[in-house]
């Protein structure tokens, strides 16, 4: 029975740390079968390639240059990398470190509704360098009462969004993945401040 005493952070800290006795009792292998799905991927939406706008040679117009942005955001912060062929599955390397190499955030784009973007929510798909619009209604609203109306949102057009696939990381680390998860999405927000630079 945990401390109740203590915060539920300290109990989360005493019960995830590691010691000779915990990582002992934790060293059973992988189970290699339920290995998770490194990309999400969705059956419906339209893609937008930014694949196109990362050469230094586009024209000097202000709707490949916003393209060029936006390409260059996503892939500096979280793009592939590198390709490591293996005897099973290929890993995939990102922008962005990530314990394990599992790679549990996932990339949202919220448009509000831009020449370049229609109003809805984007997913960064890594394997493609691409944007794939997948839901069409106006969720601008949602994002401003989940922000509680901060007015940073007032007259912004995009707002980029982090989630994260706990399983990516508990497939590996068990209770431990949450410290993960909050240390890889750390980096990719770095990435993404650098980006934005």
């Amino acid at each position: 029975m945990p401390d109740l005493s203590n915060s539920i952070a300290t109990h989360y800290h005493q019960r995830t740390k590691y010691d000779p006795q915990t990582i002992a009792s934790k060293n059973k292998g992988l189970d290699w079968s339920k290995q998770p799905i490194p990309f999400k991927t969705y059956k419906i939406g339209k893609s937008y390639d930014l694949t196109p706008y990362l050469s230094e040679k586009l024209p000097d117009v202000p709707e490949a240059l916003q393209w060029r942005r936006l390409s260059r955001l996503f892939g500096c912060s979280y793009g592939l990398t590198a390709k490591i062929p293996t005897m099973g599955t290929p890993v995939y390397l990102r922008a962005a470190p990530s314990a394990g190499g599992l790679y549990p955030a996932e990339v949202y784009l919220i448009s509000r509704g831009t020449p370049l973007l229609p109003a809805g929510l984007y997913n960064y798909q890594p394997q493609s360098h691409s944007l794939l619009h997948f839901w069409d209604n106006q969720v601008w609203e949602n994002l401003q009462q989940a922000c509680v109306g901060h007015e940073v949102l007032e007259n912004s057009e995009l707002a980029l969004v982090t989630t994260a696939i706990f399983y990516r990381s508990s497939w590996r680390y068990e209770d431990r993945a949450y410290r993960r998860i909050c240390l890889d999405t750390g980096h990719l927000l770095g990435n993404v401040e650098l980006a934005c630079a």
